[in-house]
């Protein structure tokens, strides 16, 4: 996996076209039902949500803290041809990069458990606050953390991709810390080499083991430290930060959300 960074693991990790089509139609719909024509996409990664979101002829912000993941947005707004304004933000900053207040906040992709735990948590909501027009939306697309806890989840379901270093599997692994308010995150790929996937037969893979045991697989890991979000937790939070008609889904298809059965949670609120 040499010369890979966390951006192109990420865009090869995702199915996007399969992703945008299933969570399109939701934000369309609630953009749509508020009157959004400005949107700022926090921790947007790779830009591919606020490519989207600029296509409908909205004004966007794509902000992270990542000056890979930003250049990966501005390759990806330019291919697309549409107008995204890519700047540099980490939570707690999105207020003051803007121009002005936004009519929506999102933020996807398990971005928001990257807080500095609970004290992160607020700063980051009243800085959405603070970005957003009074009756703004603001949408968070995270874990379900309660379900790590409650049924003692370990893993999400693995991926498999075919990429141009060879056959790669991508690994997720949580170890959840109650004590400390914590989920450590790991991130595991494993990469069999092309000339290892091209020596198939019986007679070649045995000599390809026999002058190296891991027959052509290798192994990177990155740990990421997440806040433990609950949505207990969010729910006193956003009352705190001045956020009202809290709604909560487990798709993006506006099913309530089920917490001892979704992977995900989706919490849609106004600024009051």
């Amino acid at each position: 996996m040499s010369g890979r960074g966390r951006a192109d693991d990420y865009d090869v990790l995702v199915d996007w076209d399969k992703r945008l089509r299933r969570e399109g139609p939701f934000f369309r719909t609630l953009f749509e039902r508020h009157g959004v024509r400005s949107v700022a996409d926090v921790g947007a990664g790779s830009g591919r949500h606020a490519a989207l979101f600029a296509s409908w002829g909205l004004e966007v912000w794509a902000i992270d803290p990542s000056d890979e993941m930003l250049e990966r947005a501005r390759e990806h707004a330019k291919r697309e041809g549409v107008d995204v304004r890519v700047v540099s933000g980490a939570f707690g900053e999105v207020s003051a990069v803007l121009d002005g207040p936004v009519d929506a906040v999102t933020c996807t992709g398990n971005a928001l458990p990257h807080v500095d735990g609970i004290e992160g948590l607020r700063q980051a909501l009243g800085d959405f606050h603070r970005a957003l027009r009074p009756d703004g939306l603001v949408v968070l697309h995270l874990l379900n953390h309660h379900r790590i806890l409650s049924k003692g989840v370990r893993t999400v379901p693995a991926v498999f991709r075919e990429t141009d270093d060879g056959d790669a599997f991508y690994l997720r692994v949580m170890d959840a810390d109650r004590a400390a308010s914590r989920l450590y995150f790991d991130f595991v790929t494993v990469v069999r080499s092309p000339r290892a996937r091209e020596s198939l037969t019986p007679e070649a893979w045995a000599a390809s083991v026999a002058e190296d045991p891991t027959g052509g697989w290798r192994l990177t890991c990155r740990r990421s430290v997440h806040a433990l979000l609950p949505y207990d937790t969010l729910l006193r939070e956003l009352d705190s930060a001045g956020f009202r008609d809290v709604e909560l889904f487990g798709a993006h298809d506006f099913t309530p959300l089920r917490p001892e059965e979704d992977e995900s949670v989706i919490v849609v609120a106004l600024r009051a």
